[in-house]
């Protein structure tokens, strides 16, 4: 479980959507912002989710831009969190898996980038990608 610190339980909630919110990082940052009070909405490509309080919206992404559902969610957002991208550890990186790697994250960050063109929102735009962690061994 993420704990976010207690400076955030005296932040007012906020709207918050996620890309890449039914990943490794974005499934437990959703729940845990959600369980603070956000409005949390997490865009995917697949429908449904089931964490509680966090609503799913399913989006298409075509020539690096969100369909105008998402484009209208992403503009209404207070911040935003894009973690999207393909998984780095499902597959052996071949050559064509890297350029799917590289593409995964850089149409979604384009498409997001477009989409806040479009807004005076949101204060805030967080992005990550492939953030791994490889322990405290010094060995």
């Amino acid at each position: 479980m993420f704990s976010l610190g207690r400076s955030v339980d005296r932040i007012c909630a906020v709207k918050i959507v996620i890309t890449g919110g039914t990943g490794f990082l974005g499934r437990p940052l959703a729940a845990a912002l959600a369980a603070q009070g956000h409005e949390v909405v997490v865009l995917s490509r697949f429908a449904g989710g089931t964490y509680q309080g966090v609503r799913h919206q399913r989006v298409q992404i075509h020539a690096e831009a969100f369909d105008q559902d998402a484009a209208a969610t992403i503009a209404s957002a207070d911040a935003v969190i894009n973690l999207a991208g393909a998984g780095i550890a499902d597959e052996r990186w071949t050559p064509a898996r890297k350029a799917v790697l590289r593409q995964s994250r850089t149409s979604v960050t384009r498409a997001v980038a477009t989409a806040l063109k479009a807004s005076t929102k949101p204060c805030v735009l967080v992005s990550g990608s492939a953030v791994g962690y490889y322990g405290s061994s010094l060995e």
